[in-house]
């Protein structure tokens, strides 16, 4: 083990930081990310493979991947200055995309995972393409109290990203973050995240069969468990969604997951 000590949610990171590695070394990649197997190497490369993983979940992790990248794009595009990214894991956005001047980018997750991540990066002398804050905290408690104090201004519009995130919430607690959302949120701020309808065809429910994803998958706590788009709307949300299918077929890949969406939701 590297730095830091990894374990429960946060040891998932590690092993979809491996599947970005190997994406990142296709010669059709769909983004780049050269510190994902440096934190896979600091870990003890303890990952789960890819061929362990159901048929169509490495696809499932690159497509998710380029997805918010796209979608963190699109809001700075559009005059957004202010991202923050909840659980952001060991992802790299703030080193991986060329970011517009003037953009705050906020990552907030376990205080564990920055014990781990920061000493990777800054053995590998990483430099943040914009300004990165850290925001160690627990999204199931007060995580608004850190953020503010971080410097976020809930006056300005905000870019929300929750990569990968609402499945490990229970009911209770992601109707908890996404109300707190709301009330941080500016008109004109994006809101983007990935749910799985259940069905027996979701990736979800195939990797809850596969041996040696026992563990993970007993982290998994439904999150919303209804409609988004109806929970959002009736929230002050316009609220767009993307089947992950079809979002998938624009980066020239193939989903095997129908039940499946993205979304992205701006504040009316």
């Amino acid at each position: 083990m590297g730095s830091g000590e990894l374990a429960g949610v946060a040891r998932t990171a590690v092993w979809v930081a491996g599947l970005r590695a190997a994406e990142a070394a296709r010669a059709d990649r769909l983004f780049d990310d050269r510190f994902a197997g440096v934190f896979v190497a600091a870990a003890g490369g303890e990952v789960v493979e890819a061929a362990s993983l159901p048929p169509g979940a490495s696809e499932f992790l690159a497509v998710r991947t380029r997805f918010f990248d796209d979608e963190a794009r699109a809001a700075c595009d559009g005059g957004i200055r202010q991202v923050v990214l909840l659980a952001a894991g060991l992802d790299c956005r703030a080193f991986r995309l060329d970011w517009p001047a003037g953009v705050r980018l906020f990552e907030l997750d376990l205080p564990a995972m920055f014990a781990f991540k920061e000493p990777v990066l800054a053995a590998q002398h990483a430099s943040p393409k914009c300004d990165r804050l850290l925001v160690p905290a627990d999204l199931r408690t007060d995580w608004p109290a850190p953020l503010l104090s971080a410097g976020f201004d809930p006056q300005h519009p905000t870019s929300w990203v929750a990569e990968g995130l609402l499945v490990y919430l229970s009911k209770v607690d992601a109707e908890r973050l996404l109300a707190t959302i709301g009330d941080l949120s500016a008109r004109e701020s994006r809101l983007s995240f990935d749910y799985d309808v259940p069905g027996q065809g979701s990736t979800l429910r195939q990797a809850r069969d596969v041996a040696g994803m026992e563990e993970v998958a007993a982290m998994w706590h439904g999150g919303l468990g209804e409609d988004p788009v109806v929970w959002l709307g009736a929230r002050g949300w316009d609220v767009e969604p993307i089947s992950r299918t079809a979002f998938a077929q624009t980066c020239a890949r193939t989903s095997l997951d129908p039940t499946g969406a993205f979304l992205t939701a701006v504040r009316n």
